[in-house]
């Protein structure tokens, strides 16, 4: 295996100037750089990672915390990350909070121990409840950015949906479609207090858009559920919302796995989607385009999420007085076929 020192020999310079080049530590005249890298690439050499990261007390290991590895959501936007990062020379390490502030708080011990350089994290819900651990990652000088689910009381970088905008969206194109009467589906019994989290963002979208057409917002037609498990949720939460309000003809499920379930929900009812019933969901996910009917749903791109996170937490390492920014990634309504006028229209 070449060493530093053959490198150094070959190009005619120190070993300390070869660091340097590699490192970029210190100023070397372009000429010289030009050459070491020359020979560096004729020698095929490899710096060693842990050696060069131990003498900069890094270690090249990024937390990643999201609430579910195996949601559809948050397992497309952790895979986008690992690409990005393994791509930049970084090793995720990657963890579930199960959306409890409990299971985040151990997380967060494991990368403090960890002396992981910097977390990407989803915070659990409410939101507010995952200041304390932020706060302690940031104690710890581990840069951190928030994202998908922000906090607006916190000085640190993030990266959210406009959740407000897609909720206006999606509920005016089922006005739009001649819907009055919207179901919708979402997690957690909380989820209409203001701090909650993306859910409560997107339900006070889907408020003003039926103020603006002059319908009335009925809490009754909301299901929330705490189950996990999201395509069971919005299958149980279809049966619940029908029973007990069957004027119903359109529901907005705020995630695509929810609306999924509520397709299968449908199906056992008897109902033609979208003939008798239209059903839309949030995100986007793959699995979106392939059921039948198609659904319709609002994107929220996890590719371009993930690279604008992974830029700002490594404009963290090279320049920690920068200040922080929150970037708000728009949504777009993706129309399919499972949304369309009532049959009674």
């Amino acid at each position: 295996m070449t060493s530093i020192k053959a490198v150094a020999k070959k190009a005619g310079v120190s070993i300390a100037t070869v660091s340097r080049v590699l490192n970029g530590t210190k100023f070397v005249s372009p000429d010289i750089r030009a050459n070491v890298l020359k020979v560096v690439e004729e020698l095929n050499y490899k710096p060693s990672l842990p050696a060069r990261n131990l003498r900069r007390q890094q270690t090249q290991t990024i937390g990643v915390l999201v609430p579910h590895l195996n949601d559809f959501y948050f397992g497309n936007l952790a895979f986008a990350l690992e690409k990005i990062l393994s791509s930049r020379g970084y090793s995720p390490m990657f963890a579930s909070t199960e959306s409890d502030t409990s299971k985040e708080t151990i997380c967060v011990d494991n990368l403090i121990q960890h002396r992981v350089q910097g977390t990407i994290l989803v915070p659990a819900l409410p939101v507010h409840g995952s200041i304390e651990n932020v706060q302690r990652l940031m104690d710890s000088n581990i840069a951190v950015v928030l994202v998908d689910r922000g906090i607006r009381s916190l000085k640190v970088n993030q990266i959210i949906s406009n959740n407000f905008q897609g909720g206006y969206d999606g509920a005016r194109h089922l006005i739009e479609l001649g819907h009055k009467h919207i179901g919708m589906l979402d997690s957690g019994t909380d989820a209409l207090l203001p701090k909650f989290g993306p859910g409560s963002e997107r339900i006070s979208g889907v408020r003003q858009a039926m103020a603006d057409a002059g319908l009335e917002f009925d809490i009754r037609n909301c299901i929330f559920s705490d189950e996990q498990n999201q395509s069971k949720a919005g299958y149980q939460g279809t049966f619940t919302l029908l029973r007990q309000s069957p004027e119903i003809t359109a529901i907005f499920a705020l995630t695509d796995a929810s609306a999924v379930g509520a397709l299968r929900a449908a199906y056992e009812l008897g109902l033609s989607v979208p003939r008798d019933l239209s059903v839309m969901g949030f995100d986007d996910i793959p699995l979106a385009s392939h059921v039948v009917p198609r659904l319709t749903t609002l994107a929220q791109p996890p590719d371009q999420i993930a690279q604008a996170a992974v830029d700002l937490l490594l404009r963290q390492f090279d320049e920690p007085s920068a200040p922080f920014q929150t970037i708000t990634v728009g949504t777009q309504l993706i129309p399919r076929e499972s949304t369309a006028p009532p049959r009674t229209q």
